[in-house]
């Protein structure tokens, strides 16, 4: 059964790397895989300090009501703690912005711009499950969860109605704002082989929140929803060294994203 597991999961890591974009669960394996820090080296240390950065590229957010693919792109990092090689809780802070948000609201084609802003986070992985396999390269299988919430409240740089574009500081706009929050739990399944650590995996994610805009009195406004909760995800983890992993990642059906990250442990 191990093995047939493991199967799965190489399988599914290299069809997926094929057929979709990337982007950030992050892989469950980080608390188990980072076994001592670059300042603190004990390796039977029960709690290390871990932070990266991470990119997120998000190119359709399949949101209800969209007319086009909506855009949105963070770049921030993450600080966390390791707790027995198992748990790390972590904060997210970084900066975001909202391309091409178009919505159709009534009969009309509404679209929000914005500028880069500030996005806060919180969240927590935990490794539940850890084996060692005979064959399939000798490897380590690896089962846990993910969980994470992400605010932002982003600055309204334009908006655009019917084609017509509209700069905030306009006499006609009188009203804007962007609001998001976002969060999802996951579950994944991991295979490490020396320095290599693939990942794939199901998650259910939310988005709420609202756009809204006042042009020459009259009132608009999308309450964010998802067009779909379930996605998958597939990534890999490089173990540079025992304080050091490099990662790459995708997620897809309720999105289309890649993110690229790094984590460090102290």
């Amino acid at each position: 059964m191990k093995k047939l597991i493991a199967i799965i999961i190489c399988f599914g890591f290299v069809l997926s790397v094929t057929a979709a974009y990337a982007a950030p669960v992050g892989n469950i394996a980080t608390p188990s895989t980072l076994k001592k820090g670059i300042i603190y080296k004990d390796e039977a240390a029960q709690f290390a300090v871990v932070a990266g950065g991470e990119v997120d590229l998000t190119w359709d957010q399949n949101l209800k009501r969209q007319d086009n693919d909506t855009e949105y792109y963070l770049y921030g990092g993450k600080i966390g703690v390791l707790i027995m090689d198992r748990f790390m809780p972590y904060a997210i802070l970084g900066a975001a912005e909202a391309k091409k948000q178009q919505f159709n609201i009534n009969s009309n084609k509404i679209k929000w711009e914005t500028d880069y802003d500030f996005v806060w986070g919180v969240g927590g992985t935990a490794m539940l499950y850890e084996t060692k396999l005979e064959g399939m390269g000798n490897g380590t299988l690896r089962i846990g969860v993910d969980g994470k919430y992400r605010q932002s409240h982003l600055k309204v740089d334009k908006v655009v109605r019917d084609g017509v574009s509209y700069n905030t500081s306009d006499a006609a706009v009188t009203q804007s704002k962007y609001e998001l929050e976002q969060w999802q739990v996951a579950l994944a399944v991991s295979y490490q082989i020396d320095q290599i650590i693939p990942y794939v995996g199901v998650k259910y994610s939310d988005a709420t929140g609202e756009a809204v805009t006042k042009i020459d009195g009259l009132s608009y406004k999308n309450d964010f929803e998802n067009e779909d909760n379930v996605g998958i995800f597939v990534g890999g983890d490089i173990l540079l060294n025992d304080s050091f992993t490099a990662n790459i990642e995708g997620r897809f059906i309720d999105e289309t994203a890649l993110s690229l990250g790094a984590t460090l442990r102290f």
